[in-house]
């Protein structure tokens, strides 16, 4: 008769070595799946360091003075209407200066929302800009989104049509230049 403790511990290595088998192939599959993931993570911290750096609001926005921590910026919806108004923007050609939807800007004139510090501070550039540079920057971000020319006034018509009433002493005044050449 064959020796029950030689064969038992054959049958107990060949078991052992059958469940090593497939916890090694469970192993390299954990550890492609880590590999994987964690090659994952390090391209959304390169992401995640890039938007850092380059934040998506300083691209939206022309350069907007950094606010000291703890300091409150001042913002009231009146004078976000007045700069609109001034300058004859839409509420969407602010809102595409701002990096915000037209709704959002609405809000905010009517005084429902608040704006972030950021977008404060990106307002508050647009508003330190002159005219022509505002323009510019509406005619580059927003195209079609610039404002109407504005409508002679009744000064500039009669500077532009000539005088009724002067019209004879042009007439006069053309008349000896005329004899002159003769």
């Amino acid at each position: 008769m064959p020796d029950f403790k030689q064969t038992f511990q054959e049958e107990v290595r060949r078991l052992a070595r059958k469940e090593l088998k497939a916890l090694d192939e469970k192993i390299n599959e954990q550890k492609k799946t880590i590999n994987a993931l964690q090659k994952r993570v390090n391209e959304l911290e390169k992401k995640q360091a890039a938007a850092v750096a380059k934040p998506a609001a300083a691209e939206k926005a022309p350069e907007a003075a950094p606010v000291q921590e703890g300091r409150k910026v001042r913002f009231s919806p009146k004078s976000l209407v007045k700069f609109r108004k001034k300058f004859a923007l839409s509420q969407k050609a602010l809102a595409i200066l701002l990096g915000v939807t037209p709704f959002t800007v609405s809000h905010w004139e009517i005084g429902k929302n608040r704006p972030r510090t950021v977008q404060i501070e990106a307002f508050n550039a647009l508003v330190k800009l002159g005219k022509r540079k505002l323009y510019a920057l509406v005619a580059e971000k927003a195209p079609g989104e610039l404002p109407a020319p504005k409508k002679a006034t009744k000064k500039a018509a009669k500077k532009a049509a000539p005088a009724k009433r002067g019209r004879k002493k042009a007439v006069k005044a053309a008349a000896p230049a005329a004899e002159k050449k003769a």
